[in-house]
């Protein structure tokens, strides 16, 4: 529930203003002077404030400086009287977010709050997201394998040039936990749109309901809670990249309009007859096979082919001879220093282990395996025993299970698991399932709740 700040002396107004926002679910907090107005704001979590330019005790100005010095993000919108829209300009350049004019219209203020609110929760996404690429814009390993891949995300950075001019559509292919959202980001952070947005969204994670109107917006008035107008994800990456991940398990529907997008560069709102021109780059990721999913009817190939000006595969972990090590090393070092922990190593064994293993999970497996053991030990060095891995996978046994659902066994002298097996066959499971587990369990026959104990004892959930 967001915090309004209400600052007006007039005491009719102030509480018409506070009965309409507690009505649409805002918790408010009014003061009626300078003084008590500085005292709520450093005392309660105020998420936007309402301040009158005339008050008892002074200036809202000083208010406003105060407000914005304390927090830049916050917004505050000043109510003004008729004819003083000089002083509402004086205070947008010393930080207001907009003005109003006295007498109020309730549905012009209440409209306005809700879009400075909305906006702000945009930028501080937008700086989350920033932050995330910022500690992502290099790709660790020494293997042929990585070093190709860095090579090829520099070089598709590289032909990303700033807002306004061409940006190229990438798609990254690759297994379930590789590390495709970790390349999206070093693409979008050494190329020409770094100061842009980065918005990354898992396209199976939203429901089939709110896809649409999360993506590509709505107007006020679309559907029953609309009540006002609200910019999409699209619109939010404007200068920047939006990340889709998962794009090979979208809707028929939703593949039609992305197609769109693609190719018009515009948005159209839900409720709206017009089109918005957006300047984004699209960076797409999934782990299915598009060509069998073009063959089968399941994925359209006209947009497969706008999606495929760049492909990028991203290596699996066991094609990467040599850096398990060095990743866990510097995931070691990552989850660490997250938890506020003493630097740990890893045992010579520890590691002659994690270089055997296969990582069916890949990268995510690996960084959850680092995690688990800074949370639940502080034996120092690692030891093969803390790793925790499947038995029996010592002698570099793979297990693969294709597309068609054929499962490849490298069976090696030493022996492999029937958990490396297990393991195998969850992970190809979820990727069938587009990361659905309830469709993932019927895959294979189980309940939801056996499915979760499983991915839980091999570390693959999230």
């Amino acid at each position: 529930m967001p915090t309004l700040l209400i600052v007006e002396d007039e005491l009719v107004l102030a509480r018409n203003l506070s009965k309409a926002f507690v009505r649409h679910g805002f918790e408010v907090q009014h003061a009626t002077g300078i003084a008590e107005g500085r005292k709520i704001g450093a005392s309660t979590p105020v998420d936007v404030a309402l301040l009158d330019l005339r008050l008892p005790d002074g200036s809202g100005l000083d208010l406003l400086d105060a407000l914005v010095a304390a927090d830049p993000d916050r917004p505050v919108i000043m109510m003004t009287a008729y004819g003083s829209v000089a002083d509402a300009v004086g205070a947008m350049q010393r930080g207001a977010r907009d003005y109003v004019q006295k007498p109020l219209d309730l549905e012009e203020v209440r409209l306005k709050v809700e879009h400075a609110l909305h906006s702000a929760r945009q930028r501080r996404e937008i700086s989350y997201y920033r932050g995330r690429e910022t500690s992502a814009s290099s790709i660790l390993g020494e293997s042929p394998a990585a070093q190709s891949l860095r090579a090829l995300v520099t070089r598709v950075a590289r032909m990303t040039t700033g807002p306004g001019a061409p940006a190229p559509t990438v798609l990254l292919l690759g297994e379930t936990g590789s590390g495709k959202g970790h390349a999206a980001r070093a693409i979008h952070a050494l190329g020409g749109r770094r100061d842009g947005p980065f918005i990354e969204v898992n396209c199976t994670a939203l429901p089939e309901t709110l896809v649409e109107s999360e993506l590509f917006g709505y107007e006020k008035g679309a559907f029953t809670d609309a009540t006002t107008a609200r910019a999409g994800l699209f619109e939010t990456a404007e200068g920047g990249a939006i990340f889709l991940d998962e794009i090979g398990h979208i809707s028929p529907a939703l593949q039609s309009k992305f197609l769109n997008v693609i190719e018009t560069k515009t948005v159209r709102r839900v409720g709206s007859t017009a089109a918005r021109k957006v300047d984004v780059q699209i960076i797409g990721a999934t782990n299915r096979d598009l060509e069998a999913a073009v063959r089968l009817g399941d994925f359209r190939e006209d947009l497969y082919q706008r999606l495929s000006v760049a492909v990028i595969r991203v290596p699996p972990i066991r094609e990467r001879d040599g850096d398990p090590v060095l990743l866990a090393r510097a995931l070691l070092d990552d989850a660490c220093r997250r938890y506020g922990v003493p630097p740990r190593s890893l045992a010579r064994e520890a590691e002659a282990a994690l270089a055997r293993y296969s990582w069916p999970g890949n990268v995510r497996e690996l960084a959850n395996t680092m995690e688990r053991i800074v949370l639940f030990s502080d034996i120092d060095p690692v030891s093969v025993e803390q790793l925790g891995l499947p038995t029996g996978n010592a002698g570099g046994g793979h297990v693969a299970v294709a597309p068609s659902g054929q499962v490849h066994i490298d069976f090696p002298d030493a022996g492999l698991s029937l958990e490396a097996v297990e393991r195998a066959l969850l992970v190809r499971a979820l990727e069938k399932a587009g990361g659905n587990q309830s469709a993932a369990a019927r895959l294979l026959g189980v309940s939801r709740d056996t499915l979760r104990y499983r991915m839980d004892k091999f570390g693959l959930g999230e």
